[in-house]
């Protein structure tokens, strides 16, 4: 069950990602490595292996697309299509150091792939490797600037580790991409107390009356501050 929950998520990906062993006429990313440059013959056996694992994946034959994911390896090592499909086998094999490394080479191949950096963020979460999920949350941040969910990520990381004046700046974000809102609001109201901020915890409800004047629920709080 829980593969065939990945082949669904997977799928989703496979038009964005199945075209990454094809760079050869891509702008090199500064810092990425050199992609290997197929010849046509190569690239359509790689696609066509790449997508006979895909179809024994979705029959549950497992092993043989294991072996076919392994074979397209061989004919570009740095596809991060590939990777990140066989990453996902060593997961589920609970061989979590292989799917890391994997997924990690699936991310540093292709970075403008937002669905393997989120991947690999989910996983230093799980693997409690907070300081690399940071990391790469923040440059997910700034590089996929039309997602929320790495700024909602940093901000429970930065909660965890009481990094207080991270979460209000990252609220910040947040409110500056959505707007001013009642649950950002207060959120940071409440930040601002646990901080022994007073001031500051003022001004936010007085900026939730200024925005919602008719609403009398933010002046009885504002009273209360």
């Amino acid at each position: 069950m829980k593969f065939k929950i990945v082949s669904l998520f997977v799928l989703c990906a496979i038009l964005i990602s199945c075209g990454t062993s094809r760079q050869g006429g891509k702008k090199q990313r500064k810092g990425t490595k050199a992609q290997v440059v197929l010849t046509p013959e190569q690239q359509r056996k790689y696609d066509y292996f790449f997508l006979e694992a895909s179809r024994l994946k979705m029959k549950d034959d497992y092993s043989a697309a294991f072996d076919l994911l392994q074979h397209c390896l061989t004919i570009n090592p740095n596809a991060s299509s590939a990777l990140y499909e066989i990453s996902q086998y060593y997961m589920y094999l609970k061989q979590v150091p292989q799917g890391q490394a994997a997924l990690e080479k699936a991310v540093e191949n292709d970075p403008d792939n937002y669905w393997y950096s989120q991947g690999l963020a989910n996983l230093y979460q799980q693997q409690d490797e907070k300081e690399k999920a940071v990391r790469l949350l923040e440059d997910m941040s700034v590089r996929f600037t039309d997602k929320l969910d790495p700024l909602y990520a940093l901000l429970d990381i930065y909660n965890r580790q009481e990094q207080y004046d991270k979460v209000i700046a990252t609220l910040n974000r947040i409110e500056g991409k959505m707007g001013k809102s009642e649950q950002l609001s207060m959120e940071k109201f409440r930040i601002y107390l646990q901080m022994k901020d007073n001031k500051n915890a003022f001004h936010e409800i007085e900026s939730l009356v200024a925005e919602y004047p008719m609403d009398s629920r933010y002046q009885v709080v504002l009273g209360d501050v």
